[in-house]
């Protein structure tokens, strides 16, 4: 069943569109790994063995699918990442690896538009890895590092998307780029707010995880810890702005950029108390007793834990308390902890120490989401609404809005 949204990722931003033509275009599939010295790199886990890749301008070393935590699965689902423990021998990071668990569009089968952002990987639980391109041969001196974080509205998205392939960016810009998969859903930000079994905010402690996986890193692939810039696009890009708001974030990069989204857009986060009704009636729905206080969220959560992956997935989206384009059934929390306040409040208190931050929109944003749910419209044509049709789509873009 398709949810009456459209995915927020699919904003069309510019990178995004240029690195999938650059591919296009030119990235081609010539590869080489062998024990190329410049593709063997010790990092604080162990050995790893990368992959040379071709781009328009020139080679790059990408080192795909380097595991930064433990696989958060069985008794470990909903809870805070562990970081990867190290690994004997040489291991092989010449490709990606799976996708976090997460809803797949179907609503236009074969339409690149929306295919485009489906999962191009095995989707599973077992997804916290992250990959390092870099210029070939690596830098001799500290390069500037990229660290990107995708969209996906906190429900999709992947590193291992072709728009998201960094080789063209760390060739053409001799930068070390480096992306992350987080978990999605409610994978990643289920919540009963007070439980330790489920706190929320997961998949932006995976983030966090990878950040500092980085800064204890980077150097070994040519790049400056010093010198980090996050950025992100649409809930990448509020994901950005949370880490900005966040003390125990911000020391592990130095300057943001977020575009097409923000850490106090409407859907980017939900209470303490909307967070807790949403977890309850998922469990509900995958056939869990209902959770309150104390230990009977222990039980809800243990038995969240038993049910497939694939049924919190088909269930997600029949926890929100009304139909609407812009809205996301599990989304960042406002905690007291990674969040100690409203993202509004905290922005307005001004206090980001210093850090550059760069903000951007494109034109027409939101206009791809008309197909997904407002009345009247469809991928095919230009149509032509009436007024009624008109107003209901705006009550479906903006529910909470005056009659």
């Amino acid at each position: 069943m398709r949810p009456p949204w459209c995915p927020l990722h699919t904003l069309f931003p510019p990178f995004p569109l240029l690195l999938l033509l650059l591919f296009l275009l030119g990235g081609g599939a010539e590869a080489e790994h062998s024990e190329d010295p410049e593709l063997l790199v010790m990092v604080r886990g162990g050995r790893l063995r990368g992959i040379r890749l071709m781009a328009p301008g020139g080679p790059v070393s990408a080192f795909l699918g380097i595991p930064f935590a433990e696989p958060p699965v069985g008794p470990r689902r909903f809870l805070p990442p562990e970081p990867k423990q190290p690994w004997p021998g040489v291991l092989d990071a010449t490709a990606f690896r799976s996708v976090c668990y997460q809803y797949v569009d179907t609503l236009y089968p074969g339409f690149v538009g929306t295919e485009m952002w489906n999962p191009n990987r095995e989707l599973s639980e077992d997804c916290l890895y992250l990959n390092v391109w870099t210029p070939y041969p690596r830098p001799r001196t500290p390069t500037p590092v990229l660290v990107w974080i995708y969209g996906g509205g906190f429900y999709s998205g992947a590193t291992s998307l072709d728009v998201y392939d960094g080789r063209f960016l760390a060739q053409a810009e001799g930068t070390v780029l480096v992306s992350m998969n987080y978990r999605v859903g409610a994978f990643g930000f289920l919540a009963l707010p007070g439980s330790r079994e489920a706190p929320g905010n997961v998949g932006l402690l995976d983030q966090r995880l990878a950040l500092q996986w980085v800064r204890e890193n980077v150097a070994a692939f040519g790049g400056d810890p010093m010198s980090v810039t996050l950025f992100g696009e649409s809930a990448g890009a509020a994901s950005v702005g949370m880490h900005l708001l966040s003390p125990p974030s911000r020391g592990l990069f130095h300057r943001a950029v977020l575009q097409s989204g923000a850490p106090n857009s409407p859907w980017a986060t939900v209470g303490m108390g909307e967070a807790r009704r949403r977890a309850t009636l998922l469990a509900g729905l995958v056939g869990c007793p209902l959770g309150g206080a104390g230990s009977n969220d222990t039980e809800l959560v243990a038995c969240l834990r038993t049910r497939p992956a694939q049924a919190l997935v088909d269930h997600e989206w029949h926890v929100l308390p009304q139909e609407s384009v812009f809205r996301f059934s599990f989304v960042p929390v406002v905690d007291g902890d990674f969040l100690s306040d409203t993202p509004e409040a905290l922005i307005n208190t001004g206090d980001f120490h210093g850090l550059q931050v760069l903000v951007g929109v494109v034109k027409d944003e939101g206009s791809y989401f008309l197909v997904y749910g407002a009345p009247g419209f469809s991928k095919d044509n230009e149509s032509l609404i009436s007024r009624a049709q008109f107003l209901a789509g705006v009550r479906v873009g903006v529910p909470q809005g005056p009659q």
